[in-house]
């Protein structure tokens, strides 16, 4: 039985001895695959450009509260009841100082819905299906950019954490992952699906069976020759009864988890990421030690 204090320092020291390219290659694991208390926090500002009038100084706009209902066929703009969807539109513009070419636009565009609203709907069913359309190509254009980089790219930031265990790495070593590159995407393919198939019966057995199949991307990394199948095979094997043993390993980085939380991923950047990967690799060197 492997000691969780005695393989998170030796992690630690490997971590510490080749600390900036481990840095580097942790955050490429985070950014990529995800699996760490990596957070970022983003603003979005909603700005307003406001035009200039001749002499520079921005122009003066007024703005003022528009109040729209609609009941029984009258439209009330501030209070002031119209029976014309037209009149309503002049009204709703003047109140919110558009420009009346863009008034007369709308004018016309309702206009042409009240005459063909036929077309109207099938022009909205066209535009809603396009849309579906491009959500489908996105996430079919990031499924197959996970299968077909991000996998082989996670193979070989292992790779580079288990040889750096061993000496200082280079970051050379991610190179790994792409040779063989078909037998890497393919095995790291099966692996997720797999897990995915396991993940519909229930969440726990989808936990579990990610630390069943945990070693692969280690093994697919030390050992060119094997096959997919046999990688996954070969993890199930190193992992049985290690499981949970595996787990307290992972709940044991609890503290530096929520400290890279309250920094918004800085420790995490660079340290927690780094150090966990590094202990998971000697977690490996330890579990493929005793199979032999």
């Amino acid at each position: 039985m492997w000691d969780r204090n005695e393989l998170k320092a030796r992690g630690k020291a490997a971590f510490k001895a080749n600390y900036w390219k481990c840095v580097l290659v942790a955050l490429l694991l985070v950014a990529l695959v995800g699996g760490s208390a990596f957070s970022t926090s983003r603003t979005t500002t909603n700005q307003i450009d406001v035009a200039s009038d001749t002499t520079g100084a921005p122009a003066s706009v007024d703005t003022e509260t528009v109040d729209v209902q609609f009941e029984n066929g009258i439209y009330t703009v501030n209070g002031q009841t119209y029976d014309n969807v037209q009149d309503a539109i002049t009204a709703i513009g003047e109140a919110s100082n558009a420009k009346p070419e863009d008034i007369e636009k709308a004018k016309e565009l309702v206009n042409a819905i009240q005459e063909n609203p036929d077309g109207a709907k099938a022009a909205l069913a066209v535009l809603g299906a396009a849309m579906a359309g491009v959500v489908l190509v996105v996430l079919l254009i990031g499924s197959l950019f996970r299968i077909f980089v991000t996998n082989p790219i996670e193979v070989g930031c292992q790779n580079f954490f288990v040889r750096n265990s061993e000496a200082p790495a280079e970051l050379g070593e991610i190179k790994r992952g792409f040779h063989p590159y078909w037998r890497n995407v393919g095995a790291m393919l099966l692996r997720g699906l797999f897990l995915f198939l396991w993940s519909l019966l229930c969440i726990i057995p989808g936990i579990i069976k990610s630390y069943s199949y945990r070693m692969v991307p280690y093994i697919l990394a030390d050992d060119p020759t094997i096959g997919g199948r046999d990688a996954i095979t070969l993890s199930r094997k190193m992992m049985d009864g290690q499981k949970w043993n595996a787990f307290l390993l992972d709940l044991s980085f609890i503290g530096w988890l929520l400290l890279s939380a309250v920094t918004l991923g800085i420790a995490g950047i660079f340290y927690t990421n780094p150090y966990m990967y590094a202990t998971h690799a000697e977690l490996y060197q330890t579990l493929k030690a005793q199979q032999k």
